[in-house]
């Protein structure tokens, strides 16, 4: 049995290595005709697009051309083993992937370092972006700091650990799901977590996330002064409940950038698109389905 096939099995849709660079990034599709959409993945292990926006994904599908890619040292995508700067590194292969592809713009979705990513990509090729989405993400140095001191320390021991004693298991990553990542410890679905562990073993993953090293394997770059000049309208979404930051750091993100919006969701962590997906649906494509400039 394959590699994909397990993924496959686990409910993963199929998927293929596109060009981008010197490196190929996996990109699975979803959905006939309408608008491209583009979902990128947080940095949790064994994140991709699709463990992150499974639930939600069906509802986007119906109407918009869903491309979910995995980034550098995620999923079945290129492992590398430095970046020099993870943002732009991340969101300029991106950038190749999708002109690989032909995508000459798209609307992204966009999950905490994906968003990240995806900022610096609107900031460096501005044709590829028409509108941007960002849940969960720190892309700026200034403000950045956890929901409280308490999840402040919890957030590390959980990372710390992971590579300690045994090293990365499954239960961990569940215990990360948990008390990181959603409000509600009821989301955790075993199937996603099973395909989690399964991603985890992969490559790039094993090069971040199965060592005691930066997970990125690289310097998350403070982004502020190129998020001033991006262009697209962008909406910053966030869980009321989420651990990694405050809803103040949240709103400071969209006064940074020339076109910002600003949604708090109640019930809802670092994930909202698992914990209420119909609701992210339904607010996002509002969102989205708006004319920009020029249409």
């Amino acid at each position: 049995m394959t590699t994909t096939t397990i993924a496959e099995s686990l409910g993963a849709p199929a998927g293929r290595l596109v060009a981008a660079g010197g490196h190929k990034l996996h990109v699975a599709e979803i959905g006939e005709g309408g608008r491209p959409t583009v979902f990128l993945h947080g940095g949790g292990p064994g994140c991709t697009s699709w463990t992150d926006y499974w639930p939600t994904i069906p509802y986007f599908a119906a109407d918009r051309r869903c491309v979910l890619v995995d980034m550098l040292n995620y999923g079945y995508s290129d492992a590398v083993p430095s970046m020099a700067k993870s943002w732009t590194f991340q969101g300029d292969h991106v950038a190749l992937a999708l002109q690989e592809l032909g995508i000459g713009s798209a609307d992204f979705v966009c999950n905490s370092v994906g968003g990240s990513a995806a900022l610096a990509l609107a900031a460096r090729h501005p044709e590829l972006v028409r509108r941007l989405v960002l849940t969960g993400s720190e892309p700026m140095h200034r403000g950045a700091g956890p929901l409280t001191p308490e999840l402040g320390a919890l957030t590390r021991e959980l990372v710390g650990c992971f590579t300690r004693g045994e090293g990365p298991t499954k239960e961990k990553i569940r215990e990360i799901m948990i008390r990181l990542e959603y409000w509600d410890p009821a989301a955790v679905d075993e199937n996603n977590l099973e395909l989690r562990w399964h991603y985890m073993q992969q490559p790039g993953p094993q090069s971040t996330w199965g060592k005691a090293a930066n997970m990125m394997s690289g310097t998350p770059e403070d982004l502020e002064e190129l998020m001033r000049i991006v262009q697209a309208p962008v909406l910053v979404f966030w869980g009321r409940h989420d651990v990694f930051a405050t809803h103040q750091y949240a709103k400071s993100i969209a006064d940074t950038v020339p076109h910002g919006d600003f949604y708090l969701m109640d019930r809802a962590g670092h994930h909202m698109e698992e914990e209420r997906p119909r609701d992210f649906a339904a607010l996002v494509t509002a969102w989205l389905d708006m004319p920009v400039d020029g249409e």
